[in-house]
């Protein structure tokens, strides 16, 4: 039979079709089944060792467990450490910084493998290793003399220093990795080995779930760990999924789409607070927000003491900063709550306020300061959302009182990032500082001169020697007294102007047993249930 132009026009139309929609259905994915959790950033890395955004470290916590870990109470939303790959933590009574860690026999890695002394060895060598770069290498330094296995299931930690159980137990939180990884041992650098960088990737771990696929750009999906030492999760698989704009996650949330947005704005808690069947968790994280002033740009300490007796905080976000709940206004670098929450029975008080509002104070400092008849532009990320323009908004409205001109500009995330943290070409910047841990012991990385998180450019020697001792104080008396040097010190140099910590809320949706304590939403996630 002879075809037609016609006909064979249809038929080769006909045929791209089906190809097209073949080629379809290979490239599109269905979301995978599962607790969704909604984040604007996915990881960049899994291996807990290694530098990682926020949202890798918060999803290290669904792969591995350390010797102990932080934990939740459900009937306080309290957090604590209790033992986890640890068996039994004994303490040499003698010297008091020598333990003995017993491991569990019952734990074994994902691929089945049993947890040996060694790993943990392998884990803190890698951690201090220089050329891994780890954020964790100072802090576990600072603490931690040597760990030595002293048998397949025993392992020896000494401590720099006498450390009692509450203090110690904290410090071995630091997640485990294994020291084999597909039949093969791994290098300690895990910078430039093929395996080992298969295993950032690829990871696995001892903790409740397993990494099941990872969609770049989209999510990443877990399945339940059904070997796990404690209580095999309740959920059987948690994806983590990319949904940037953050209008976006709360209509998602309010259709059902989403069972958990982490990213909240204080704002947004009046409208979801009306949504049925919605629960509000909240918890008042390690974090704060501060005002960074750029000291090339502004090189006269008095300038900038001048813009921090001219802030009254309680006035600067009408509804949030001034009322009396889920609020700590912050008058230096560290929350002012920070001995009240960590060490009441040895000090209760709030921080003091160094530079209090005091706005005659602030327009002379203004003018010795060279801040007075100046402009200036502040910046402030598209995620801080309305409370961020808000904040900006009230700073600049406050600044202008002694003759310093700022214009508040809203910028793209990457845009704040690379002027902020690459270029450092910014004036003013709103910054929102967490991933602490509860005594802020990292936060040398923000002031120490040269150090990686320093933006303001501030370099001052006594500043660097104050952190140095600091940071090694084990005797609580004296860390609090090192803690109000180094806040009167950063104070007086007022690098950045502190400005607030607030409650954070999680929303979660169609879920239970969720419980948030801390800046890691995943610390009770075995716990987690479907409501039907």
């Amino acid at each position: 039979m002879k075809l037609g132009k016609k006909s064979i026009i249809s038929i080769v139309v006909a045929a791209l079709v089906v190809v097209a929609a073949v080629v379809g259905v290979v490239i599109w994915k269905a979301q995978p089944k599962g607790a969704v959790a909604a984040v604007s950033t996915l990881p960049d890395s899994l291996n807990p060792v290694l530098e990682q955004n926020t949202s890798g470290m918060n999803v290290s916590e669904l792969i591995f467990d350390g010797l102990t870990n932080f934990e939740v109470d459900p009937q306080t939303n309290q957090l604590y450490t209790e033992l986890a790959l640890a068996e039994s933590i004994e303490q040499n009574q003698k010297d008091k910084k020598t333990y003995i860690v017993t491991l569990r026999e019952d734990v074994v890695w994902h691929d089945e493998s049993p947890l040996i002394a060694e790993d943990v060895v392998y884990s803190y060598n890698a951690y201090v290793l220089e050329e891994n770069n780890s954020p964790k290498r100072d802090y576990l330094n600072s603490f931690i003399e040597s760990v030595e296995a002293l048998d397949d299931k025993t392992v020896q930690i000494v401590f720099k220093n006498p450390m009692p159980e509450f203090r110690a137990y904290p410090v071995l939180t630091f997640k485990i990795i294994p020291s084999r990884f597909e039949g093969k041992d791994m290098d300690v650098n895990m910078r430039d080995g093929e395996l080992e960088r298969r295993f950032a990737t690829e990871p696995i771990g001892t903790g409740p779930y397993k990494l099941q696929s990872w969609e770049i750009g989209k999510w990443l999906t877990f399945k339940a760990n059904g070997l796990y030492f404690r209580n095999v999760p309740k959920v059987e698989s948690i994806v983590i999924k990319r949904v940037i704009d953050p209008i976006v996650r709360m209509n998602e949330l309010s259709k059902g789409r989403v069972n958990l947005v982490l990213e909240t704005n204080p704002m947004d808690r009046d409208t979801v607070a009306k949504m049925s069947k919605v629960d509000i968790n909240s918890y008042m994280p390690y974090a704060f927000y501060s005002l960074a002033i750029n000291t090339e740009l502004f090189p006269k300490a008095e300038g900038r003491q001048a813009m921090a007796t001219a802030l009254n905080r309680t006035e600067l976000v009408p509804g949030i900063t001034d009322q009396e709940e889920g609020v700590v206004l912050n008058y230096g670098p560290f929350p002012s709550n920070l001995f009240e929450v960590n060490i009441p029975e040895y000090a209760n008080t709030p921080l003091p306020d160094l530079m209090p509002y005091d706005l005659s104070k602030a327009k002379k400092l203004a003018k010795t300061g060279d801040v007075q008849g100046q402009n200036a532009k502040l910046i402030y990320p598209d995620s801080m959302g309305e409370f961020g323009k808000q904040l900006a908004d009230g700073i600049a409205k406050q600044l202008e009182a002694i003759g310093l001109n700022v214009e508040v500009k809203r910028t793209g995330d990457q845009v704040f990032k690379r002027m902020v943290y690459k270029e450092k070409s910014y004036e003013l910047a709103l910054m929102y500082y967490d991933g602490f841990d509860n005594i802020y012991s990292t936060m040398g990385s923000l002031y120490r001169t040269n150090a990686s998180e320093n933006i303001t450019g501030i370099a001052n020697k006594k500043l660097d020697s104050l952190f140095d001792t600091w940071e090694k104080e084990v005797v609580t008396a004296d860390w609090i007294k090192q803690t109000l040097l180094l806040n009167k010190e950063i104070c007086e140099l007022s690098p950045t102007i502190g400005l607030c910590s607030l409650q954070k809320d999680v929303y979660s949706r169609g879920l239970t047993n969720v419980y948030i304590a801390t800046d890691n939403p995943f610390l009770s996630a075995e716990e987690w249930k479907f409501d039907n």
